[in-house]
């Protein structure tokens, strides 16, 4: 499952002929617009891809650690980024040397089956008071139509944005931001991104008011989350 995983993300990544892309282009602006000042403070990103999010952590002055299944990902990371410790395998698995001042896991979760997806959280909590992660909403269009066409491939699990939230507050996290993004997402007719049926023009005309008004019907929520004081956490 771990080489089926990292040969799909090493062909689609950021691949042009996506028709996603301007979708993740849209997350990846509001992960940056959101992202508070590090001051030399510790971030450890999970699921680092091709290195957006450590990117956009180095601009903010996070002492960064990324982490990632994919080692061609990473060599990449750091030849741009020298100085960002990396971090070979599945979060679940490797000893990542915290605890950190901000986790953040962009376009990760939907890796992780539901006992994953708690032991990551469960993680998570201890290893940081200050957690985002993004969901691929089961609730949205592009969820549905790709389990109606087959799309989804074995590794990829899809989420509604209540469960996460749920998962959140039961790990004493308290959720301070909530933002949907591609209400409408380009979808195709056949797998592999083909005989596209949505096109990109229309999703940029109307997901700028659609995923302020139905935010959680979007392809893609994001979540931020700090830890709750003792007296608010939920037994």
């Amino acid at each position: 499952m771990n080489e089926d995983l990292a040969r799909y993300y090493e062909e689609w990544w950021e691949n042009p002929r996506d028709p996603r892309g301007p979708i993740f282009k849209r997350l990846n602006g509001v992960v940056r617009k959101f992202l508070p000042p590090g001051g030399g403070r510790t971030a450890l990103d999970v699921g680092s891809g091709k290195g957006a999010i450590v990117g956009f952590l180095r601009e903010k002055n996070y002492r960064v650690t990324a982490l990632d299944l994919n080692g061609h990902f990473l060599r990449e990371i750091k030849q741009r980024f020298p100085e960002v410790e990396c971090l070979e395998g599945r979060f679940g698995e490797v000893d990542c040397p915290g605890p950190y001042d901000l986790v953040t896991a962009v376009e990760f979760i939907q890796n992780l089956d539901r006992p994953d997806l708690g032991r990551f959280f469960e993680k998570a909590a201890a290893l940081t008071g200050h957690l985002i992660v993004t969901v691929s909403n089961r609730n949205s269009l592009h969820g549905y139509w790709a389990r109606r066409r087959g799309f989804i491939k074995d590794f990829v699990h899809v989420y509604t944005p209540r469960e996460i939230e749920q998962r959140l507050e039961a790990g004493g996290f308290r959720i301070i931001r909530r933002r949907g993004v591609g209400f409408l997402t380009p979808i195709t007719w056949l797998p592999d991104f083909k005989r596209k049926i949505l096109p990109v023009w229309l999703a940029r005309l109307v997901n700028p008011v659609a995923d302020r008004l139905l935010p959680r019907l979007c392809h893609l929520y994001y979540l931020e989350a700090v830890k709750n004081r003792p007296e608010e956490v939920k037994p």
